[in-house]
């Protein structure tokens, strides 16, 4: 069976993201796994001493899951849900509890946040995307709970033999939604639909003129009511890194809709 896991810290937006999962999960026929992966605080003194023990931890894992599971059953009665907490390094241990399934995405989720607030406390989000093999939907505190219908592609010329067309149809069949792709064209870039594979040339193309990659993307959502938004981030070369800026980042931060990133 197809499987949806959820990583939670059990935060206002992880929950909304299990909520988000639930409704995906229920239209694609999928079971949905909540995931939580701890750590043991460790006061430091002249000797590290552990703060809470591990079967504490263990168990407060637990219980927390179980809560977040029945609150999202009540709402979302009619999916298959499982639970599981694991002690280690999150992003390590998401991607084990990743191995063996069909999984169909991990669902985190994003709340808006200062520069400084991201430097404190980083973005486990954005290190799942960076450091995971398998696709991500990051979903905003705030998004529509709903199933995506109307779906927009970010797409660049620089790597088009990367898209993972095979994949991007499948999710389309799947949700029966309808597939726009979007490129927003920089000062002196020239590219042409036909660069693109060819299992993609039967949606919608939309070019646009926009300096600021993500904020092209973020009118285009609003303009044509996007429900999900597909990012494809690349690995970049020394070249790439020092002369292209990378634009995941940025788009994740703009959005007002999930966003599916999906890494070849």
């Amino acid at each position: 069976m197809k499987t949806i896991i959820v990583p939670t810290d059990f935060s206002v937006a992880a929950e909304h993201a299990a909520l988000y999962a639930a409704q995906l999960a229920k239209a694609m026929n999928a079971s949905v796994l909540l995931l939580h992966v701890y750590q043991i605080p460790v006061a430091m003194n002249d000797f590290p001493v552990m703060v809470v023990s591990v079967d504490d931890m263990k168990k407060n894992a637990d219980a927390g899951l179980n809560r977040v599971k029945k609150e999202v059953q009540k709402q979302v009665p009619d999916v298959q849900f499982e639970t599981e907490s694991r002690m280690g390094d999150v992003v390590h241990e998401i991607e084990a509890a990743c191995e063996g399934k069909e999984l169909v995405a991990l669902v985190t989720g994003t709340k808006d946040m200062s520069g400084f607030e991201r430097f404190l406390t980083g973005n486990t989000t954005l290190s799942i995307i960076k450091k995971c093999s398998y696709p991500v939907i990051a979903v905003p505190e705030n998004a529509a709970i709903k199933k995506p219908q109307q779906l927009a592609l970010a797409v660049d010329f620089l790597h088009p033999d990367e898209i993972p067309v095979q994949k991007i149809a499948a999710l389309v069949q799947e949700l029966d939604a309808e597939l726009h792709l979007v490129h927003v064209e920089q000062d002196g870039e020239t590219a042409s639909v036909q660069e693109l594979p060819e299992g993609l040339r039967n949606a919608t193309y939309h070019s646009l003129k926009e300096e600021d990659v993500a904020k092209g993307i973020q009118q285009f959502v609003a303009e044509h009511n996007i429900d999900l938004v597909v990012v494809l981030p690349h690995k970049h070369n020394l070249y790439e890194r020092i002369f292209f800026k990378g634009h995941t980042q940025d788009i994740l931060q703009a959005m007002q809709v999930p966003v599916l990133c999906i890494r070849n």
